[in-house]
């Protein structure tokens, strides 16, 4: 069974589209006969398939949930309206990755419709400009959003964080939906689809701002961060793109230092769970003589908006860092709940996979499917590597790191690998669901389902919050003058840790 993690299918900048059609989706009715078959589509596929449906919210809630939205499918609906509730019943499971998408061909939808022009980042429950791509060139990095439209930001965020997707009980992880063009995505299908908006912000003196600006389609709006005079400062510090998403670097500032970043775990070439391990294993066994040559006693782990990739190298990077000298479990467990429902054929496994599901899987008592520990490297015992850094570890987190980066992250404080800082992980403490995914489109809306296959179980221990993120040793907030003075408060409180430990 595959061990490749669900990549987030919401990006923050969608990639340019070159043709234009219009949304009709807009005007789209559905019969309650429509939803209803849509909606029975919907429940068998969680419930024969999703191994986290009820891991927050026990099986009789989870069906009175189910119950109450199916009647209100009682009479003609937009598809929006639709829409969104399917989307309240994928965020009530709690997982961050079961999603529903307005169509299964994002990029044509996106390219199709018009939709808001500037570029948020979410700040301590405020929204903050880092690109203008509207016609009003006054508006620049680190303004406020206040409202649109005569809805205030703080009520429009309620409602997208409302029905977005995440593990557990993470709100800060719902961020994610707020920021770049997921926020432009889902304020166009949760709360209006308008020719225009009116917006009110905040200047960098507190000043209010008003102004009108058009709906744009999203590629004219791109092109506008890039291309727009205004931008300057905020693609100096925020459009740098590295070559590599792996890279090791020496701070000049603090002596005896290496940083380490993780753009997430994947690579080029790296098709199988064997060949990603492989991948990490090379560059961390250079990376380790490359520190040894400088004498390092400190190692900075930067895994912060690391939306995960292949398990197993988040595992072998913790092989490299672990104190312990016998081994230990990075994962306890991991089980399905079906090793041949119909709907295993819309996933990513293929034909073979599913062939060799009864051997890869052992039926338990209760009816589960354990993933058999001979079949899968990330469920064996873990050994420190001969060559593994012996020095003082410190790791940025925040709460867009998620899925195999959570994962790393609960291991990493379960087994004092280092001192964690930065903000609450974006994936459960205790495990989350993933995998193998099944991918659906609801047959009359056209609504698109993505699901995981796999219950997780971390080899987690001691006394935490169920449902939460790996909660870091020092919790460290960006702050709003950090985006207009590039100030990275959390690297920075790092290095003090480190200068004051060498005093």
């Amino acid at each position: 069974m595959k061990q490749l993690s669900h990549l987030f299918l919401i990006l923050l900048l969608f990639p340019l589209i070159g043709f234009t059609q219009p949304d009709t989706l807009a005007t789209k009715m559905l019969s309650p006969e429509q939803m209803q078959k849509d909606f029975n589509y919907l429940r068998r596929m969680l419930t024969e398939t999703h191994p986290g449906l009820y891991r927050y919210l026990p099986k009789e809630k989870m069906q009175i949930k189910l119950d109450s939205v199916y009647q209100l499918l009682n009479k003609p609906l937009p598809f929006y309206s639709f829409y969104k509730s399917v989307l309240s019943v994928v965020a009530d499971v709690r997982c961050a990755h079961t999603n529903a998408l307005p169509t299964a061909d994002l990029n044509r939808y996106i390219g199709n419709i018009r939709t808001f022009p500037f570029f948020l980042f979410p700040i301590d429950n405020n929204l903050y400009v880092i690109f203008n791509g509207s016609t009003d060139s006054q508006i620049t990095l680190g303004y406020q959003l206040v409202q649109i439209n005569g809805r205030s930001s703080e009520s429009i965020m309620q409602t997208i964080k409302k029905h977005y997707w995440s593990d557990g009980y993470i709100e800060v992880s719902k961020n994610t939906a707020l920021q770049g063009g997921s926020f432009c995505l889902f304020y166009y299908t949760l709360i209006e689809r308008p020719d225009q908006f009116d917006v009110t912000f905040k200047d960098l003196n507190g000043n209010l701002y008003r102004s009108t600006v058009p709906a744009q389609k999203y590629g004219v709006t791109e092109r506008a961060y890039t291309k727009n005079k205004i931008n300057q400062k905020a693609n100096q510090l925020y459009n740098q793109r590295h070559k590599q998403p792996w890279r090791l670097s020496f701070p000049a500032d603090v002596p005896a230092t290496a940083l380490l970043r993780f753009d997430g775990f994947g690579g080029k070439g790296m098709t199988t769970s064997e060949t990603a391990r492989l991948g990490m294993k090379k560059f961390m066994d250079d990376v380790m003589k490359k520190i040894e040559s400088k004498k390092c006693t400190n190692l900075i782990i930067d895994v912060r908006s690391n939306s995960g990739g292949w398990d197993i190298q988040g595992v072998e990077l913790f092989t490299f860092l672990m104190k312990q000298d016998s081994a230990v479990r990075y994962y306890q467990k991991m089980h399905a709940i079906t090793d041949s429902s119909e709907f295993l054929t819309y996933s990513d496994l293929s034909a073979d996979d599913r062939k060799n599901l009864k051997q890869e899987l052992k039926k338990e008592a209760d009816g589960t499917f354990t993933l058999r520990q001979e079949v899968t490297a990330e469920l064996q015992p873990q050994l420190p590597k001969a060559n593994r850094f012996k020095g003082n570890i410190y790791i940025l987190q925040n709460e867009r790191s998620f899925s195999s980066a959570a994962e790393f992250l609960a291991a990493c404080k379960t087994y004092q690998v280092g001192t964690l800082v930065g903000m609450e992980s974006g994936g459960a403490y205790e495990g989350g669901n993933g995998a193998s995914f099944i991918h659906v489109e609801l047959p009359k809306s056209k609504i698109q389902i993505g699901s995981p296959l796999v219950y997780y179980s971390n080899a987690t221990r001691g006394q935490f919050q169920i449902g939460r993120g790996t909660i870091p040793d020092h919790i460290v907030a960006v702050e709003p003058s950090d985006l207009v003075n590039n100030y990275d408060r959390q690297l920075e409180f790092v290095k003090k840790l480190i200068s004051k430990k060498q005093e």
